[in-house]
C-alpha cells in the first residue's frame, strides 16, 4: 500500500495521471505570503539609484559604477550566484528528478545563472587578478578571461534571450492575465509567469529605455551608464524567477502530501 501511495505521489507531481482538480497558482496565493523581495527591492532600486546619481554624482561614479568592485558590479555577480545555488538544490530535489521536463528547464536556468555570474567577473579574474594568457588575450578585446568579449554571440544572444524572457514572461503574460483568462499549462506549473515578476521587469524596462535614449539622443537620463542599472534588474529577474520556482515546487509537494 505504501508503494502505491508513493507511485501516485510521483505521478501527481510530474503531471502524469494526476487525481482530482488542481487550481493554478496565482500571485494571490501563498507563494508570496510574507514575501517582500518581489516588490520592495525593485521599487527601492528604481527610485534610489537616480537620487544617488544626481545628489551624489562623485559617490555614484566611485562606489556604484566601478568595474569589478562597484555596488552594481558586485550585484551582477552575487545575485546570479545565489540563483545558481538555488538551481542546484532544485536539481537534487526528488520531485524535480521525477519530472524530466522540470529537471531540464531548471538545469538551463541554473547554467544561465552560472554563466552570468562567471562572465561578469571573468570567472574570478576580477577578484584574484590573474594574468590573461597571451593566446587568449589576442582573442579577447578587453584582455580578460571571459567569452562575451571574444565573440559577439556570447554577449548579444544571451542578453537578447534574457530581455525577451523579461518582456514576455515578466510583463506581457502576467499583465495580460489581469484582463483575460489566465494562461496555464499544467505540465509547466512551477514555471508559469506570475505578477510578482512584474515590478522587477518594469525596472529592467525603465533602465533599458533610459540606456537606449541616452545612446541615441545623447542626453543625460536617469543615471550614468544606465545599462549597468538595467543589468542589475536582469540578474534580479533571474533570481526572482528561481525563487518563484522554488516556492512553487515546495507548495506542489506539500499539496501532494496532504
Amino acid at each position: 500500500m505504501s508503494g502505491q501511495t508513493h507511485l501516485l505521489d510521483v505521478r501527481h507531481i510530474s503531471g502524469i495521471g494526476a487525481i482530482g482538480s488542481r487550481r493554478p497558482l496565482t500571485a494571490s496565493q501563498p507563494e508570496v505570503a510574507g514575501a517582500w523581495w518581489w516588490l520592495d527591492i525593485p521599487v527601492v532600486l528604481i527610485t534610489v539609484l537616480p537620487v544617488i546619481c544626481w545628489l551624489a554624482p562623485d559617490f555614484y561614479r566611485e562606489w556604484v559604477l566601478p568595474e569589478g568592485y562597484g555596488f552594481l558590479e558586485l550585484l551582477h555577480f552575487f545575485v546570479p550566484l545565489v540563483g545558481f545555488v538555488l538551481g542546484l538544490r532544485l536539481l537534487l530535489a526528488k520531485s524535480v528528478r521525477a519530472n524530466r521536463l522540470w529537471w531540464v528547464l531548471i538545469l538551463l536556468g541554473t547554467l544561465a545563472c552560472l554563466y552570468t555570474a562567471g562572465e561578469e567577473h571573468s570567472w574570478g579574474q576580477h577578484f584574484f587578478g590573474w594574468h590573461t594568457p597571451d593566446a587568449w588575450s589576442q582573442l579577447n578585446r578587453q584582455d580578460e578571461t571571459n567569452l562575451h568579449n571574444v565573440l559577439g554571440i556570447f554577449n548579444v544572444l544571451p542578453r537578447f534571450l534574457l530581455e525577451l524572457a523579461i518582456l514576455v514572461l515578466g510583463l506581457i503574460i502576467p499583465l495580460a492575465s489581469v484582463f483575460t483568462r489566465r494562461i496555464h499549462f499544467r505540465a509547466l506549473e512551477p514555471f508559469m509567469p506570475s505578477l510578482i515578476l512584474v515590478p522587477v521587469s518594469i525596472g529592467a524596462l525603465v533602465y533599458k529605455i533610459d540606456a537606449t535614449v541616452q545612446k541615441s539622443v545623447g542626453i543625460q537620463g536617469l543615471v550614468f551608464r544606465p545599462s549597468e542599472a538595467a543589468e542589475t534588474f536582469y540578474v534580479l529577474f533571474m533570481l526572482f524567477y528561481m525563487i518563484l520556482i522554488t516556492r512553487r515546487i515546495a507548495m506542489i509537494e506539500r499539496r501532494v502530501l496532504t
